[in-house]
């Protein structure tokens, strides 16, 4: 004997036990679409706590050698193609290791799986192979083995049937062609590549898979379906997909989708790991950031508390450094989309110049005093000045401050308006608070109510000379 390797079976299929049933038939399936075929049948029946499947395809060559149904790891014409499923010649192995009883039946002859072990005929079909597998399940195991293959994808050149009714070819939404990472064996080694490819994007009629050429790889938290058309990089389970294959190609659908995004899915698992790939595009990060956050956005200066208040009294969404990923706030800042909050409603005049109030400006510069001392009993200095802040005025330290570049000098003319009082009452509530403080709200309402009182009882008050 030449071996150096034995296989157990029981060991295997303990190895498979956790895996969903309908992985078994994943791997007959996969087997079945791999070769030259126009047909591919899927009949399922359930009975007494075993499920029967009976895979039925139609290639004229059928099972190339039988041996590789019982081989494992035994070299493969597949490794060298990207468009084909197989690469490892284990996952027939693996499926069968699952269940009772297992036959295949080809144009080479027939093998059969059951409690004896392993036999062979001659029995042969004139062409394709049949695989029929009989494995224990429960009903709702059954069920969802149906449910998963009728959701399989099939290849527009294949009919595919389960239980005789045909699973319709699907139109994708949308086809892109990145250039992504394959497996291929070249000189006699399996390794990953880069290679061009289509990727066929599909709507969901409930949870999200990735698929390999129509063959379900593993559920995805993602709007959509998503179908690669050459191999996908796994590892021996053929689930496990890795995080930078996964960034890859979500940052690809969102390029092509991000126009349909809606503002409730801005924030999903894939959006988040495609925005944060070095493929996303610029013009992709600007939707994104619009559907999430909305037009009016700015990043908070933890260092400028005032420009964050001044940001919310404006309407604007506040994003804080803990709502992205670190590699999101990369990409982000590269494409310079979201403004921090002190570039847009910076608050400091140092530096800026001050003006020489003309009559209306002091008048307007009593009425803020007067209005101070009798409606909060403080005094405050008021200055003017010209500063390419973006605030209208500001105050703080007992000083309100007009920002005259902003205002311009036709806002103090007349004096007494319905403005300047707004303005003036808006900055003054500050002694007691920024804008998101009750205090704050609390201290105009007050200020308004003794107005209105000062204003009935005493209408000079307002009479400035």
């Amino acid at each position: 004997m030449n071996q150096w390797f034995e296989v157990d079976k029981d060991g295997l299929a303990i190895l498979q036990a956790g895996k969903p049933r309908h992985y078994i038939l994943r791997e007959l399936i996969a087997n079945a679409w791999d070769e030259e075929i126009t047909e591919c049948s899927v009949d399922l029946s359930f009975e007494k706590g075993f499920a029967t499947a009976i895979v039925i395809d139609d290639c004229p060559e059928g099972f190339k050698d039988l041996r590789d149904s019982f081989t494992l790891f035994r070299d493969t014409c597949k490794r060298a193609d990207p468009r084909k499923r197989g690469r490892f010649n284990v996952g027939e192995k693996q499926a069968i290791a699952l269940c009772n009883y297992a036959k295949i039946e080809s144009t080479k002859g027939t093998v059969v799986f059951d409690k004896q072990g392993r036999h062979e005929s001659r029995a042969i079909r004139e062409h394709g192979t049949s695989v029929m597998v009989k494995f224990k399940a429960t009903k709702a195991e059954f069920d969802e083995i149906l449910r998963v293959v009728e959701n399989y994808l099939p290849p527009s050149g294949i009919k595919y049937l389960v239980n005789g009714e045909v699973v319709p070819y699907r139109t994708p939404l949308k086809i892109i062609h990145p250039t992504l990472t394959t497996e291929i064996s070249e000189n006699g080694a399996f390794k990953r590549t880069q290679r061009k490819t289509d990727v066929y994007i599909h709507a969901t009629n409930g949870n999200a898979y990735l698929y390999e050429m129509g063959i379900p790889v593993t559920e995805i938290e993602c709007i959509y379906n998503i179908d690669v058309q050459q191999k996908i990089p796994l590892s021996i389970d053929r689930e496990t997909v890795p995080q930078a294959f996964l960034k890859d190609l979500f940052a690809e659908v969102l390029n092509a989708t991000a126009e349909d995004l809606k503002p409730e899915d801005s924030s999903q698992v894939w959006v988040r790991l495609g925005s944060e790939d070095e493929r996303v595009t610029k013009g992709t990060l600007k939707k994104v950031v619009e559907k999430r956050y909305g037009e009016k956005v700015v990043v908070a200066n933890p260092f400028d508390k005032h420009s964050i208040d001044e940001a919310i009294s404006h309407g604007y969404r506040v994003v804080f450094g803990s709502e992205m990923s670190a590699d999101e706030w990369k990409n982000i800042r590269a494409a310079e989309l979201i403004p921090s909050s002190s570039e847009v409603f910076g608050v400091d005049f140092v530096g800026a110049e001050n003006v020489e109030p003309d009559d209306n400006m002091q008048r307007v510069a009593e009425l803020a005093k007067n209005v101070a001392k009798r409606v909060l009993n403080i005094d405050i200095r008021v200055a003017f000045v010209e500063s390419k802040a973006t605030c209208s005025a500001q105050y703080g330290g007992r000083t309100l401050t007009f920002n005259v570049s902003r205002l311009g000098r036709g806002f103090f003319d007349p004096p007494l308006s319905a403005e300047t009082i707004d303005l003036i009452i808006h900055e003054l509530g500050h002694e007691n608070g920024m804008h998101t403080e009750k205090s704050y709200h609390e201290t105009l309402t007050k200020m308004a109510g003794k107005l209105v009182m000062i204003a009935l009882k005493e209408p000079e008050f307002f009479k400035i000379e």
